[in-house]
């Protein structure tokens, strides 16, 4: 019967076409042959299916993408929480599409803008890191020395990782005061929605009215300006765990307890 089928379908190309199924054509001297429409191409078996009686192998479980683009560098996992500086408080910073200044700039961010570590490389101008920023989502390659990758304010001095500290809050904000056996030197302010910090030096000035130590300096925080800070050591000029201090910063006031 089958015989018969093939006798048929070559005496079709013959009156109809030598390209219908079943027939043999030549195209650039490779002869092709398409199956009779009646047979049934055979079927591949799957190499990971079972077969009744064993069990089936594991299929590998694929690994998560690593952060950044095109594999370039080392990924930082988990991502590192950074933030923009810069030596000019209103600069702005490059975002390049590639780890070199002469690649094309993004965007730019701005002096204490939060972002993400993603990936770092080495250039021949230094470690360069692939960046997220936090409030945009904004992605691309910023050079390291632009970075602080302490964290979200610029580091710590040698003074201020000895020294005793004072913890508060005030409106919008969180504030760490630092001393020592000197007294109180710095100020670390944290904006509780965006996550920036920006610090004041503080130097002795006198006495408050009602005869306490007065400290004061100013801060510039991110979006620019120069603020007055003013901390009076509400210790009397004895700060310990448990004493306290108030802290005016442009008009806003605050307080804290020392550990």
């Amino acid at each position: 019967m089958a015989w018969g089928k093939r006798w048929m379908t070559w005496g079709l190309c013959g009156v109809l076409s030598l390209t219908v199924p079943g027939c043999w054509w030549r195209d650039n001297d490779a002869a092709v042959e398409v199956l009779p429409i009646d047979e049934e191409p055979s079927v591949v078996s799957d190499p990971a299916a079972s077969t009744p009686g064993t069990t089936p192998a594991p299929r590998p479980t694929p690994n998560p993408p690593e952060p950044g683009v095109g594999g370039i560098g080392t990924a930082m996992n988990p991502p590192q929480a950074a933030q923009l500086i810069a030596d000019q408080p209103e600069a702005q910073i490059n975002l390049r599409s590639q780890p070199s200044a002469d690649s094309t700039a993004k965007g730019y961010g701005l002096v204490g803008d939060p972002v993400e570590l993603l990936r770092s490389t080495e250039g021949s101008d230094g470690t360069w890191y692939f960046v997220k920023f936090d409030k945009s989502g904004a992605e691309g390659w910023i050079r390291g020395d632009f970075i602080n990758t302490a964290g979200r304010a610029t580091p710590l001095s040698q003074q201020a990782d000895e020294s005793n500290t004072c913890e508060g809050v005030m409106e919008g904000m969180a504030f760490t005061a630092f001393y020592d056996a000197s007294g109180f030197h710095l100020v670390r302010f944290v904006n509780l929605e965006t996550k920036n910090t920006f610090d004041a030096t503080l130097n002795r000035q006198g006495s408050s009215n009602d005869g306490q130590p007065l400290y004061q300096g100013s801060a510039s925080p991110p979006a620019g300006g120069s603020y007055p800070v003013a901390l009076t050591d509400l210790s009397g000029g004895n700060p310990r765990s448990g004493s306290q201090v108030s802290l005016n910063y442009t008009g806003i006031e605050g307080s804290a307890t020392c550990k």
